[in-house]
């Protein structure tokens, strides 16, 4: 397996020709703060699909309220692309993809430290921070895979399968998260 930078990846998707709607799409990005004001910041373009432009809003009430002015919205998109579109459709449903965290997210991280899977860090492990800036992959892969297995050699192996496993999957399930899948999957015991 041949590694390839990150620079060289995102530079074959410049390459690559974007579609006409992928190409629309983007000039109402490019012009969509100017259509809707101030309240741009509260909304988030999601696609277009059979001529109608499907819109993500931060609350119910603000859907409502852009939704009274779909007739101007679309005489002002009009005017600037060269796209026709039927009509706008808003809803707050998916607001939280893709935009900074929230309270809830927030809670959902703090859920995930708190989970039976996670290795608590008593110290910086050899993972962070520890590879030079002009290593090569292999040699980056190379020791990304030495550091796990340093810090596996400390944990407990599931009485199951014998490999190495969080402490808190043992005093949950006894065993590791695998074999407790596996268990419940196919009914063992």
């Amino acid at each position: 397996m041949d590694f390839q930078s990150l620079n060289q990846i995102l530079g074959y998707l410049k390459i690559m020709e974007r579609s006409p709607q992928q190409q629309h799409f983007q000039k109402l990005m490019e012009c969509w703060e100017e259509v809707l004001g101030v309240m741009a910041s509260q909304t988030k373009p999601l696609y277009i699909e059979r001529g109608v432009l499907y819109v993500a809003t931060s609350s119910a009430a603000l859907s409502q309220e852009l939704s009274f002015q779909v007739p101007q919205l679309l005489q002002k998109l009009k005017h600037l692309l060269s796209i026709s579109l039927d009509d706008i459709r808003f809803s707050p449903a998916q607001w939280h993809t893709g935009l900074p965290i929230s309270q809830s997210t927030q809670a959902e991280k703090d859920d995930w430290q708190e989970h039976p899977s996670m290795i608590p860090r008593l110290k910086k492990t050899p993972l962070a921070n520890s590879t030079p800036k002009n290593q090569n992959p292999q040699t980056t892969f190379q020791n990304w895979a030495k550091a796990i297995q340093k810090r596996s050699q400390t944990l407990p192996l599931c009485p199951q399968c014998q490999s190495p496993t969080p402490p808190g999957e043992i005093q949950r399930w006894s065993v590791c998260a695998i074999c407790a899948t596996k268990q419940w999957s196919w009914g063992e015991k």
